[in-house]
């Protein structure tokens, strides 16, 4: 086998990996708008519970990780990791309170902008442009998105909506650069971004007042659900474009409705349906890129 080939099968197997965590991380992070629907609390105290458990799981994985060596590993991170701890924590906390203020459906309308805000990006950043079938995933999984939303857009409040746009320009950003800069070690990311979540929501909120259930599932949230599922899909632009992680994240919107129906027993509208249906069409566009070929 020559050096050419096996550098090929090496970025084919690459691709596929890539793919696969940040399938794992959206498929993991699908229940999130469902939890948030069950915890009865202030937006920002959320936020707060949110990034300070991620924190803690994220700490613990970083100390069995590196031991001693976590204090330099994040040092050596320098401006860059702080760079991509503020695009994560401010992605983050804007989720949540676009969540809190609009509804579901304003709010995915926006966010499925997301892979063609970071396919602009990528250009921009990195000069990559994205070849024809990731654009024409894009525009399939776009189109999916606003059948899933049929009947629910609403015109939210005017903050809701500016942080869905918020959310999606900083996701945008986050992959790009994440991509820009793969030395910089993306679990240390999430884990300083956490800890600015959890300074900012228990400074201007108070969590501690949340109990019962409520309590029960932020802590679901914030220990298990947010810390490893972004970790995984901060994987996922060292192995594939930006825009094809951020098309990948838009398989949050047609899980969603499953997990509230499993759970709620509230069944999903027709189109909710048809438009998970097509964005699992775009996804399955994108991946046939990697998973086509032979190693």
């Amino acid at each position: 086998m020559s050096v050419a080939a096996a550098g090929g099968g090496e970025a084919a197997r690459g691709r596929r990996f890539g793919y696969l965590v940040t399938i794992l991380g959206v498929v993991w992070i699908s229940p999130d708008a469902l939890v948030q629907r069950l915890i009865d609390g202030d937006a920002i105290a959320v936020i707060g519970w949110r990034g300070a458990l991620s924190a803690v799981t994220l700490s613990l994985y970083l100390l069995w990780r590196d031991g001693r060596a976590m204090g330099a590993r994040l040092l050596a991170g320098s401006w860059r990791l702080i760079v991509l701890s503020i695009l994560y924590g401010v992605n983050s906390a804007a989720f949540v309170v676009a969540i809190d203020l609009s509804s579901v459906a304003d709010v995915l309308v926006i966010l499925a902008a997301t892979p063609l805000c970071a396919a602009v990006l990528a250009w921009f950043v990195l000069r990559e442009v994205p070849d024809g079938r990731t654009m024409l995933a894009i525009a399939i999984g776009g189109a999916g998105v606003l059948v899933a939303a049929v009947g629910g857009i609403t015109g939210g409040s005017p903050l809701g909506m500016a942080m869905a746009v918020l959310t999606t320009l900083n996701l945008a950003a986050q992959f790009t650069m994440l991509r820009r800069w793969p030395q910089v070690d993306n679990v240390a990311a999430v884990l300083v971004g956490s800890v600015f979540m959890g300074v900012f929501g228990f400074a201007l909120a108070t969590p501690l007042a949340m109990e019962g259930t409520s309590l029960f599932w932020a802590v679901i949230l914030g220990l298990f659900l947010t810390p490893i599922a972004f970790t995984l899909v901060t994987v996922g632009p060292r192995h594939i474009g930006a825009a094809e992680v951020s098309l990948l994240m838009l398989l949050e919107t047609a899980l969603g409705p499953l997990w509230v129906w499993l759970a709620l027993g509230e069944v999903p509208a027709p189109t909710a349906l048809v438009g998970g249906a097509i964005i699992v069409l775009a996804i399955a566009v994108s991946a046939s890129s990697a998973f086509g070929r032979t190693a």
